[in-house]
């Protein structure tokens, strides 16, 4: 996708690379590299520092130091400058900051010099020394205590940790210098690069070493990663990607997330230990969790995508039919003439009773029937409300056939292709505009095309979990993650995964969303997404408005599939296809042009 692509990571790191060292102080200079030139949160570019590297940049900082360029010479710059102050940037983004004598992690590009006007403070290297010892031992405190639980817990805690990595998304955090991942060739997690069984996978490593045997990095993240996976969901695991899992960090965010769900720290006892207080913070949250949640509080969560770090919010008031944008109803009120009075009420339940007992055929052409029509221009009209260039929603092609397997217990929906699903994407008329003013249209069905390949791979990919059937030995092998459950807004996406690299999703927002099918949640089955290829950050505003928005689809996805149970009818989704969107967008595209995902019969 020419147009829309954007220049990748690797050649955004060296732009910002460039950019830093134009600064004359080190210390913004540093955090600029470290935000990826403003494009990361500061406390999540920040956390991934040890507590050297952050006293050695407050240091930077209140001496006023300055930068000076580092050599050209990259292969020989950390020796010729091993007696100096230096900052650099590994290839995940990652900032270091070096003192006299440290030669940094493997791939470390040095970035710039550091200068102090008046030489470095005095005690400095004392205080890195005495921050490092400390560091040292915080780490080593979870090898002592896991010693103290016996190998039968440690085993215990991989055997949970083996599984739950094979489901859950993509993380890269850090304890000291050691990188704990699941994403490129690099990896030491089970993921795209590593299979479980993998001697690369550090996890399966550890299933085969005795304990005493472990290094004490390797100890704290089976330690933190656990506590911390305990918290919460499984989704936990993204929260502290792109920062330092060390025991004073994750107490400080246990803490927090005690706070943050009303509840109360309680007092430490003197014999406690501090690692084992761990675990009591993350039942304790765990607990406080789900009774906020019961009690009708509205979750989500912000995404940096330059680290994929994900962070847990709540909204201060419900979510109502008050956030839904004019727009949407604009267009819904063609479909249901009573409904926007109502949801500007406050409702967000709407009477799709009429609608579904109408008509079954379209009110124009292009459309198989008049649910697909209704589908298409209500998730077209939520692009409209939230200035996204492209919006869309997925799920089951046939709704009846999967409720009535999953009503005899069947497995088969966990082994279904993705041809078996359907994703629904519009694109924004301003944003169609754009692409055919710069010669460009045929990229629009192309986009759209590939937008819908990977939806129907998610759908696919969530099945097992939304269908119960995980546990069946013929999907122990199967690719899936746990279906996700909260909405959320990721800033930045377009320069890490190689779809949102090629169609420049830059950023998006995605409400999840299950229905009730024999009897049962279904978590996942349905969502509704927005993106933006250009321009602002979505606001929380946006994501409310999606919200609202999605809990209204959900509301014609259940009944219509109550509908289909109660009758057995069957209505099966054939539009949304890739043929589809070529005869719909393609009029000005080549003919022969194919999506750049997998294709609609694939896995």
């Amino acid at each position: 996708m020419g147009l829309l692509r954007t220049e990748g990571f690797d050649k955004l790191l060296e732009t910002v690379a460039s950019e830093a060292v134009a600064h004359k102080a080190a210390g913004p200079a540093v955090r600029h590299l470290a935000t990826i030139g403003e494009r990361l949160a500061p406390e999540v570019a920040l956390g991934a520092l040890r507590p050297g590297e952050r006293h050695l940049l407050d240091a930077a900082e209140t001496a006023r130091a300055t930068v000076a360029p580092a050599p050209v010479d990259q292969d020989h710059a950390d020796q010729d400058h091993a007696d100096g102050y230096r900052f650099g940037q590994l290839k995940a983004g990652k900032v270091c900051i070096l003192g006299p004598g440290e030669t940094g992690e493997p791939g470390l590009r040095v970035i710039a010099l550091i200068d102090w006007p008046d030489g470095a403070p005095e005690g400095l290297d004392a205080e890195r020394a005495r921050l490092a010892a400390r560091e040292a031992a915080e780490i080593e405190s979870c090898r002592l205590w896991l010693r103290d639980q016996g190998e039968e817990h440690a085993a215990q805690l991989v055997a949970r940790l083996r599984f739950l990595f094979r489901h859950v998304g993509p993380i890269r955090l850090y304890i000291g210098d050691a990188c704990y991942t699941n994403l490129g060739r690099e990896g030491n997690l089970v993921g795209k690069s590593v299979g479980p069984e993998s001697d690369r996978c550090r996890m399966k490593v550890l299933s085969e070493t005795p304990l005493g045997e472990w290094s004490a990095a390797d100890a704290c993240f089976v330690v933190c990663m656990s506590a911390l996976i305990s918290s919460g969901t499984p989704s936990r695991t993204e929260e502290f990607s792109g920062t330092q899992l060390i025991p004073s960090r994750l107490t400080a965010f246990l803490e927090g997330r005690v706070l943050a769900y009303d509840g109360d720290i309680p007092d430490i006892a003197e014999s406690a230990s501090p690692i084992g207080r761990l675990f009591e913070l993350a039942d304790l949250a765990r607990e406080l969790r789900a009774r906020k949640l019961e009690s009708g509080a509205v979750v989500y969560r912000t995404v940096q995508s330059m680290t994929i770090n994900k962070k847990e919010h709540f909204f201060a008031t419900a979510v109502t039919g008050a956030d839904v944008p004019e727009e949407f109803l604009d267009t819904l009120s063609g479909f249901v003439p009573s409904a926007p009075d109502a949801v500007r009420g406050g409702a967000l339940e709407v009477d799709w009773q009429p609608l579904l007992d109408g008509d079954p055929r379209p009110s124009r052409p292009g459309f198989g029937s008049r649910f697909e029509e209704v589908l298409h221009e209500l998730v077209g009209a939520a692009g409209a409300g939230t200035g996204s260039d492209v919006s869309m929603s997925r799920g089951p092609r046939d709704t009846l056939r999967l409720s009535m397997l999953l009503a005899e217990g069947s497995i088969e929906p966990g082994h279904w292709k993705t041809g078996e699903y359907y994703c629904c994407v519009v694109p924004g008329e301003g944003f169609r505009r754009r692409l055919i003013d710069a010669g460009a249209a045929a990229e629009v069905p192309q986009v759209v095309r590939a937008i819908a390949a990977r939806m129907r791979w998610n759908g696919w990919h969530f099945m097992p979990h939304a269908a119960a059937v995980t546990d069946d030995e013929s999907l122990a092998e199967r690719d899936w993650f746990f279906a996700p459950s909260m909405p959320d807004m990721t800033e930045w996406t377009s320069h890490h995964h190689q779809g949102h690299v090629a169609n420049g999703v830059r950023h998006a927002i995605r409400v999840p969303f299950g229905i009730t099918l024999a009897g049962a949640h279904r978590p996942g089955v349905h969502d509704l997404r927005l993106m933006r290829s250009e321009g602002d950050v979505y606001t929380p505003r946006d994501l409310r408005a999606a919200i609202a928005m999605g809990e209204i689809l959900r509301g014609l996805y259940q009944e219509r599939a109550l509908r289909l149970e109660k009758r057995a009818e069957t209505a099966v989704v054939d539009d949304f296809t890739n043929t589809w969107y070529q005869h719909r967008y393609g009029t000005e595209a080549p003919r022969g042009a194919q999506a750049t995902t997998a294709n609609e019969n694939g896995v």
